[in-house]
């Protein structure tokens, strides 16, 4: 028998209604009736609660089902492909969070030319890179005393941020205009949010990092 034959039989021969599991594994009936149609598989994390449930080894509920398998490899193969591209996408955070920061602090001289280039195309690489690092994010790791703590950080950075970068005197150009000023000031703003969010991911998601280190 497959694992989907496996369970619903383990079912029957407690009397168990789909609902009855359901609720002791607290997921939805239709989450039982797809597991017992074979029209998807459980995590690594419910098989154990299912093979607790039902009182039969992991080896017995596996056993024979080579498709199952073949899934949870496959599974494995993609979780450690998205570690490996959190870390890559962090430790880039990271690089960026520093070169943003020196370039705050005006460590980083405001020029054109070529070197301008570079600081606009690595400023810009920063922001990308933060989107996926966002989305790479396992947020549901994050409790919701973590997840507070983060906005607040992004708040108070954003405001020391803001404050650091208005300490440059801001000059108007050779005709005066009202709007280049404007201008200047709202792109201190942007950019001080986005140093803001790269420190804070650096910050916050530390911890995931490690966890998701290559072993």
């Amino acid at each position: 028998m497959n694992f989907a034959q496996k369970i619903k039989s383990y079912r029957n021969d407690n009397k168990w209604t789909q609902q009855e599991v359901a609720e002791r594994l607290n997921v939805s009936r239709k989450t039982i009736s797809s597991w017992e149609t074979n029209r998807s598989y459980p995590d690594i994390f419910m098989l154990v609660q299912i093979s607790d449930l039902y009182q039969v080894s992991l080896d017995n509920l596996l056993r024979e089902d080579r498709k199952m398998i073949d899934s949870y490899k496959q599974e494995h193969i993609s979780s450690k492909k998205r570690d490996r591209e959190f870390r890559n996408e962090y430790l880039w955070n990271v690089f960026g969070s520093l070169f943003i920061l020196l370039k705050l602090i005006h460590v980083l001289p405001n020029t054109g030319g070529i070197f301008g280039a570079i600081i606009g195309a690595v400023i810009g690489a920063t922001l990308v890179n933060l989107y996926f690092l966002l989305n790479a994010t396992n947020w549901n790791q994050l409790s919701k005393g973590e997840n507070v703590s983060f906005v607040l950080s992004f708040i108070v950075i954003t405001c020391l941020s803001i404050a650091i970068t208005f300490i440059a005197p801001i000059g108007k150009n050779a005709s005066g205009s009202s709007d280049y000023v404007y201008g200047i000031i709202t792109g201190k703003i942007v950019y001080s949010m986005i140093y803001s969010l790269a420190l804070t991911c650096t910050i916050s998601l530390f911890s995931q990092f490690k966890e998701r280190k290559e072993k």
